[in-house]
């Protein structure tokens, strides 16, 4: 069974808080319950020095190249993209099938 995997990378701007950075990744895993073709959804804060001064990643996994399409179409992410792209300063995505 092929699978794809959704990697996202972010800087956030520097006026955005723990608490709303936190926020953003619990928004991310929450999303499996909403969007049926997500088989996993997991985000977390970088604990190294070799980001790049990217803070925070999330990966998301699908379950093929049409479910990538269903999750990055669905009005549960679209909701939070448009609530939460203002808070991104910079955002690096990388979609691999397994």
């Amino acid at each position: 069974m092929t699978k794809v995997v959704h990697i996202v990378i972010v800087k956030f701007k520097p006026e955005v808080t723990e608490e709303v950075k936190e926020r953003v990744g619990s928004e991310i895993r929450a999303l499996k319950d909403k969007i049926p073709e997500i088989i996993s959804a997991t985000a977390g804060k970088n604990f190294t020095d070799r980001s790049q001064g990217f803070e925070y990643g999330w990966v998301v996994e699908v379950k093929d190249k049409n479910g990538l399409s269903g999750y990055n179409n669905h009005p549960a992410h679209l909701e939070f993209v448009s609530k939460n792209k203002p808070l991104i300063a910079d955002l690096l995505a990388f979609d691999y099938e397994v």
